[in-house]
């Protein structure tokens, strides 16, 4: 009489924070790239789910994250000291850190503003709207710049509109489906065309400081690793990316570098590999 044993895993969920809105599109790419990363382990690791949770602002899923039995289980989010204190990172820049690149998001009747900014201090006399609770608001409130923060991300593009502040500083990787998706109830909106930022903002997926998070984490490390060889993860970034970076024109504007005195010790930068070089856009 032969015994066969099989072993099966139970399946992993992971618990995602879902759009701010349904003009919301900016972590449609950071979800494929975890998609790909999963289905590269499912081998190893057995069956998957990802399951979105209920809505949640970004300061809210910090706490969530933390929680027992939380609807939440990963999060996306640039890095920064207290963050690498409370949770546990994967530390490769999920966009290659291309987010770190930001125009100028503006009412078209304030275009000349900007057309003759040649320093940072003419730049510091504007007011920037930004998300309350978003990790730029300390690098720029710490760099000297005025900034204004609002709750919702919808209501970001109101209050530029409305004069609340002059610019909203929009990463490379989300301005063109901002001004895209918006067209139509805000044609005012428009791209400002002569400047870029520069602070570097590695964002990360980050998981809960216990056994399940770590367990959550190492399955997903693994992935992106292995879609990092196989040229799965390079092909998903041109597929969101190259296109729409492309049409920015970066290296014709004027480029201004921020420091970000919030980056951890721990953040890779001499690892070239997996940082953007927007001489290839």
């Amino acid at each position: 009489m032969h015994l066969f044993f099989s072993i099966t895993h139970a399946e992993m969920v992971y618990y995602y924070h879902p759009p701010e809105s349904p003009l919301d599109v900016r972590y449609n790419y950071h979800w494929s790239i975890l998609k790909a990363s999963l289905d590269a382990t499912t081998k190893k690791y057995g069956a998957y789910s990802l399951k979105a949770g209920v809505f949640m602002t970004e300061e809210r899923q910090l706490r969530e994250l933390s929680k027992r039995n939380s609807k939440l289980n990963i999060m996306i989010r640039e890095t920064n000291k207290e963050f690498e204190k409370r949770f546990l990172p994967i530390r490769i820049p999920i966009d290659r850190s291309l987010i770190s690149y930001r125009v100028l998001l503006i009412d078209k009747k304030n275009k000349d503003l900007f057309k003759n900014i040649n320093t940072l201090e003419e730049l510091k006399k504007f007011t920037f709207g930004q998300g309350a609770g978003w990790g730029d608001v300390d690098i720029l409130k710490l760099a000297g710049f005025k900034v204004k923060t609002e709750v919702y991300y919808d209501k970001i593009f109101e209050g530029l509109l409305k004069g609340d502040y002059v610019a909203f500083p929009r990463s490379v990787t989300e301005v063109v489906d901002e001004i895209e998706k918006r067209k139509d109830k805000m044609p005012d909106l428009m791209i400002e065309e002569n400047i870029l930022l520069y602070y570097p903002l590695p964002t990360y997926f980050w998981f809960a400081k216990n056994e399940h998070g770590r367990k959550l984490r190492a399955r997903v490390k693994e992935g992106i690793d292995i879609i990092q060889q196989n040229g799965a993860f390079e092909r998903l970034f041109d597929q969101y990316y190259k296109t729409q970076v492309s049409a920015l024109k970066l290296r014709k504007r004027k480029l201004f570098k921020i420091v970000n005195p919030l980056l951890p010790d721990a953040t890779p930068l001499s690892n070239k590999k997996l940082w953007v070089d927007i001489n290839n856009f």
